[in-house]
């Protein structure tokens, strides 16, 4: 069964990256967007929130996205919250540590909308409710 509204933890230090994650999630219906610009704010913001879908950052100021998807994937409140990588670093191998580290898809950057857009919304169609 699909769900009413989507909350989804944008996670991203970087203000015009932000503001485009702002410009898609308008477009998605259903979904509300919260933010996190580093990886401990978007640790603390899944562990009191729960976000059912997690956009995260590789390159975060503090620790970074694979250090917050560790955290997240130990803690059992928070361990089966899929988390999507968005990430400049776009070589073969980054994609695969990237996969292996556990993130359920991994974007590169820059990325088509469109397809960004599909991305989210066959995770979340999958997702048990």
């Amino acid at each position: 069964m699909m769900k009413s509204n989507y909350h989804i933890l944008c996670v991203e230090d970087n203000g015009i990256n932000m503001a485009l994650m702002r410009h898609i999630f308008k477009k998605i219906p259903n979904a509300t967007m919260w933010e996190a610009s580093t990886g401990e704010e978007a640790v603390e913001l899944a562990t009191a929130r729960c976000p059912d879908l997690i956009i995260m950052d590789i390159q975060l100021p503090g620790m970074n996205g694979y250090d917050a998807l560790a955290y997240l994937q130990a803690n059992e409140k928070t361990r089966a919250i899929p988390v999507v990588a968005v990430s400049s670093y776009a070589m073969e191998a980054d994609i695969a540590k990237g996969k292996q580290a556990g993130f359920i898809e991994y974007i590169t950057k820059p990325f088509h909308i469109k397809y960004f857009i599909q991305v989210i919304d066959s995770i979340l169609r999958r997702r048990p409710f």
